[in-house]
């Protein structure tokens, strides 16, 4: 039986022995999209790969969180476009359009992800290990060397000669003494919650019919929706807006206080089913266990009253029913560390360019001074309100073109060895944070970082030192796109 004793700043655990549940060249926490792209890059790469996942699934937030839509599909490349070509050879996601195809949306059964995913990995020799939570780092000697983890077996070590840390919160680097930033520069605030469900018994046609009857009630960009065909259905992208429809349920006190708009994506029509992201919850901290606790009740509420709000009011809803929730949270921004380059806004602005690139944007940006209320799912509970021009009013949002890239450093921990960070947590800005946290260049910059974890476990190089052209003939050879 363990020993533990109190004192005045918390209680004190005796030392232990842990056993050593695994060595490889390189250890991933996390088995969302940066971790899956990853596990695949590393072992493509020629690493030994072990995969560490508290679910029993992968997918992460594409699964997880049920956010069963890829959002820009110019951006994808790699493992992004075998997921694709996969899915919709399962008749579970369109083709994928091209850089320059109509849709920049790509909707998915995340069920058949979940599948898809487990066949890459299986296919690239990655060893998973589900049920399982990386709890902290292994410091040997002053040097990361691998992986506490917590499980029905007990906590234990795996050892890795590099360790890629997706966990989304940082929670490796962090937790080696990482430097970090959080939220948004001025006052550390962050974008929203979200708890995405799954509605059936829609009749999707009534739906639709009333937004091409009412456009001035449904947000513009997405007016007509986006029809789309996956295997012989069909499935439209994403309708949102009914704001007539809301304003009437709140007058009602039957609507989330803090809810503006109603959105619907990922919409099959012969199922009649669709996803529902419309919860937000403000105000709170993804990486804090207590808030995650908050937020999930304060959802749940928000669930409830949403789809009672499709039953009265929503037309074409009057048989809808409530398929599934998603089993986690969708967390938007938490910490983002500070690498051996902080890419800012002023590098957007400036359209810089790097001498070891990992992807380019070619964008539209706001034009400086950016007023607060234009930003991407914001943190003030304004989103889809008349306040919030880029839902409501996109016509009134100035804009300018940019092109700038983003470095291979942003990847790479200031002050800690041996490790990679990818996914939402790396080092940029919360503007371009609202760019680099897409699922597509999630999997872009996971790929990138296994990869470079693989090189580096191989060659006994720490990650800042390997050689970019090294880097890029090996991006090249997986087909990894780095602009």
């Amino acid at each position: 039986m363990p020993q533990h004793s109190r004192t005045e700043d918390g209680i004190l655990e005796a030392a232990r022995t842990l056993p050593i549940a695994a060595e490889v060249d390189v250890a991933i926490a996390g088995g969302g999209p940066s971790g899956l792209a990853a596990a695949i890059g590393a072992a493509r790469a020629g690493a030994s790969v072990l995969l560490v996942e508290q679910n029993s699934f992968l997918g992460g937030v594409a699964t997880g969180a049920m956010m069963a839509a890829f959002v820009g599909a110019s951006t994808a490349t790699g493992v992004g476009l075998e997921l694709i070509d996969r899915l919709a050879d399962l008749g579970a996601a369109p083709r994928w359009p091209g850089p320059e195809g109509r849709s920049q949306t790509t909707p998915f059964d995340p069920e058949a992800l979940k599948r898809v995913a487990l066949d890459l990995i299986g296919q690239a020799g990655v060893q998973p290990l589900f049920y399982t939570f990386t709890s902290g780092p292994v410091v040997i000697d002053g040097r990361l060397s691998g992986l506490i983890t917590e499980s029905k077996s007990g906590r234990q070590a795996v050892l890795a000669k590099t360790v890629v840390d997706c966990t989304g919160d940082a929670d490796i680097a962090v937790a080696a003494g990482a430097p970090f930033m959080q939220g948004r520069e001025s006052d550390g605030s962050m974008r929203p919650f979200a708890l995405i469900f799954r509605l059936g018994g829609l009749d999707i046609e009534t739906l639709m019919r009333y937004a091409e009857q009412h456009p001035d009630q449904i947000q513009p960009q997405h007016r007509h929706g986006t029809r789309l065909r996956a295997g012989d259905e069909e499935v439209i992208t994403r309708v949102s807006g009914f704001y007539r429809l809301v304003e009437a349920a709140k007058a009602d006190g039957n609507y989330p206080r803090d809810l503006h708009y109603f959105r619907l994506e990922n919409l099959w029509t012969n199922r009649g089913t669709a996803i529902c992201n419309t919860t937000r919850v403000y105000g709170v901290d993804g990486a804090d266990a207590s808030d995650l606790t908050r937020g999930e009740i304060a959802a749940r509420r928000q669930v409830q009253e949403l789809v009672a709000f499709v039953r009265r009011y929503l037309p074409g809803g009057a048989n809808a029913y409530l398929i599934d929730v998603a089993p986690r949270l969708g967390v938007r921004e938490t910490r983002r560390i500070i690498g051996e380059y902080s890419l800012t806004d002023e590098d957007a602005y400036r359209d810089t360019t790097f001498p070891d690139p990992i992807l380019e944007f070619r964008s539209t940006l706001i034009p400086r001074p950016r007023p607060a209320n234009l930003d991407v799912h914001m943190p003030e509970p304004i989103e889809g309100s008349e306040q919030d021009w880029i839902e409501r009013y996109p016509e009134r949002v100035p804009s300018e073109r940019h092109q700038f890239q983003v470095p291979y450093r942003v990847l790479l921990p200031r002050g800690v060895d041996n490790l990679l960070v990818a996914g939402r947590a790396i080092s940029v800005s919360h503007m371009i944070d609202s760019w680099t946290r897409n699922m597509f260049i999630c999997l872009r910059t996971g790929q990138i970082a296994g990869i470079a974890a693989a090189l580096s476990a191989g060659s006994g190089t720490q990650p800042r030192d390997l050689d970019y052209a090294t880097l890029s003939a090996e991006l090249t050879r997986q087909r990894v796109s780095t602009i």
